[in-house]
């Protein structure tokens, strides 16, 4: 699937996508402007927002609008979705993206910690699905919500505690939200990145070799040696994934969790 410019696969479309500042919400960002969609990009870091923002907008002028948020709030989810309706006429998908984590053992994590990272991951989906799906359902257009679950949304793993729990949830609340708001034509999936080549997991390889006393090399060997394909996958690998859901191409798709990991999980 072509995501180079003058794409015509999301034409006409309006997206928004939290945590589209970096890593794969802004990869997702770049294939769907690509493909002729209208984004609104939104982030908590301020500052990485507008390197983002002027970047999409040298691909594609006057499909950007970009937008500070924590997907936490409501009210600021809320008015994130109604700003984006109001510049560019509808929101037709929801990519729920923003996300943490935090490498610990889970008897040497503290509660509060435990609770951020499900709020952010986790609650800030559930928020962002379901401003979104509220939205849609007053447009009467359908639409798609897609959640960035994880390959630890499939199977837990050491030191992971806290993000395999929000990631898990986030595939079991798609499945609900799908069920429920297929009658109002919009479908709803979650997409399981395996080791992708991102600033989040580079920090996981330097965490845990702290955490386990090796090197960043053994730990990136390690794991890159468990993958069929050799490698990290690429950001640009994954971004296919998320235009196909997007798009009209997987219109009786729902519900589903897809996995894209070069065959980590059968290797």
């Amino acid at each position: 699937m072509s995501t180079e410019p003058n794409g015509e696969l999301l034409h006409g479309k309006t997206a928004l996508i939290t945590g589209g500042a970096q890593g794969i919400g802004l990869a997702v960002a770049r294939a769907f402007v690509r493909q002729g969609a209208r984004v609104t990009v939104a982030d908590v870091a301020a500052d990485r927002l507008a390197s983002a923002a002027t970047e999409l907008e040298a691909i594609a002028p006057g499909r950007i609008h970009a937008v500070t948020l924590d997907v936490t709030d409501d009210a600021a989810t809320g008015r994130a979705v109604e700003d984006t309706i109001g510049r560019f006429g509808g929101l037709d998908c929801a990519v729920a993206n923003a996300g943490i984590l935090a490498l610990k053992h889970g008897v040497d994590m503290s509660a509060a910690e435990f609770r951020r990272v499900l709020d952010v991951n986790l609650t800030g989906a559930f928020i962002t699905a379901t401003v979104a799906a509220r939205a849609m359902i007053a447009s009467g257009r359908g639409g798609r919500i897609i959640m960035t679950s994880s390959l630890f949304g499939r199977r837990g793993g050491r030191e992971n505690s806290a993000y395999a729990a929000s990631k898990f949830g986030q595939i079991g609340l798609a499945e609900c939200l799908a069920a429920e708001l297929a009658p109002h034509g919009i479908l709803v999936n979650s997409v399981c990145p395996g080791q992708m080549d991102t600033d989040m997991i580079r920090q996981l390889f330097r965490d845990r070799a702290g955490l386990r006393g090796v090197g960043e090399a053994e730990v990136r060997g390690a794991l890159e040696s468990r993958i069929p394909i050799g490698h990290l996958g690429s950001l640009d690998d994954l971004a296919g994934t998320y235009v196909y859901l997007a798009s009209d191409l997987s219109r009786y798709v729902t519900g589903q969790s897809v996995v894209v990991d070069g065959g980590w999980q059968v290797g």
